[in-house]
């Protein structure tokens, strides 16, 4: 357990591991504050090791990557930030949170923060992100924000692309979005979503989601591209793709890969699988072979 800075003990939410826990709120950008798990191995050697830093996609919640991290924190030291967009996040006081807050920049200059806050040289850390986690990772090292040892990104967004029918949801005060996300979003997901446990996982984090920040997230997304700069990117980085997965379109990865300098798709058998401990096998694989940053 973990005392947060008003007193409240938290318990470890991955349970009983072989690693020392740790929960709070780190430095972003600009007052930003943003909540972190942090893990230790216990043992010594394992303790010593290159540090992860893991940051999930959109309204994520740590739960989702338990059966990956419950293994993950007992071989590395873990770090789990979560972007401001989630609940936990503490925006300044006084601050009046608008659209512009959640440009995808403002996601790079907080994780820029946050690693230092930690404690961390960027450059020693291996990234691992996933769907927006993996998008800001690479907004910032294309835009020279964020360094890294290297980078596992799991279905990285070219663009956000919202079905027609949502896009009036953004007009649409938030206070109306729990019955939309009730009513249309997740019967659209279960629709969508082809693997049981990654429609599980969606449902889970758009129920628990901060309203007014998703709407006010989903505005800044809507216009967003990644492409241009991807060249200037040195940090190798690994493309993670699962073929089963039917709500991030391979096309959008395996282009992103061909534009990185040091890009390499990586196919898994399901998104399922990357939330699993079975992929670090594969991570610590492609790691194994990597050269020096130039």
């Amino acid at each position: 357990m973990t005392a947060t800075p008003y007193g409240v003990v938290m318990e470890d939410p991955l349970g009983e591991v072989a690693a020392d826990f740790s929960v709070r709120h780190v430095s972003g950008a600009d007052g930003w504050r943003l909540r972190t798990f942090s893990w230790t191995p216990t043992n010594p050697e394992a303790a010593e090791g290159r540090p992860v830093i893991v940051i999930a996609g959109w309204t994520s919640v740590v739960e989702g990557w338990k059966p990956l991290l419950q293994k993950w924190v007992e071989q590395r030291p873990i770090h789990y930030i979560e972007t401001r967009e989630k609940n936990r996040t503490e925006s300044p006081a006084g601050h009046r949170e608008r659209p512009a807050d959640f440009e995808m920049v403002q996601h790079c200059r907080d994780l820029a923060a946050a690693v230092h806050d930690l404690g961390l040289d960027a450059e020693e850390c291996d990234w691992f992100g996933s769907s927006l986690g993996s998008t800001a990772i690479l907004h910032g090292f294309k835009e020279g924000i964020l360094d890294g040892r290297s980078a596992f990104l799991i279905a990285p967004n070219g663009e956000f692309k919202f079905p027609g029918w949502a896009i009036p949801f953004t007009w649409l005060p938030w206070w109306l979005y729990a019955p939309g996300i009730r009513l249309l979003v997740i019967p659209y997901l279960k629709l969508r979503i082809k693997e049981k446990e990654q429609y599980i996982r969606y449902r889970r984090s758009m129920l628990s989601a901060d309203l007014k920040r998703l709407k006010l997230s989903t505005k800044m997304n809507l216009g967003y591209t990644i492409w241009e700069g991807l060249e200037k990117v040195k940090v190798p980085c690994a493309i993670c793709v699962a073929a089963s997965d039917t709500l991030h379109g391979h096309g959008e990865s395996e282009r992103i890969a061909e534009l990185l300098p040091r890009g390499e798709i990586i196919e898994v058998p399901s998104n399922q699988f990357t939330h699993e401990a079975g992929v670090i096998p594969v991570i610590e694989a492609w790691q194994a072979e990597l050269t020096p940053t130039e």
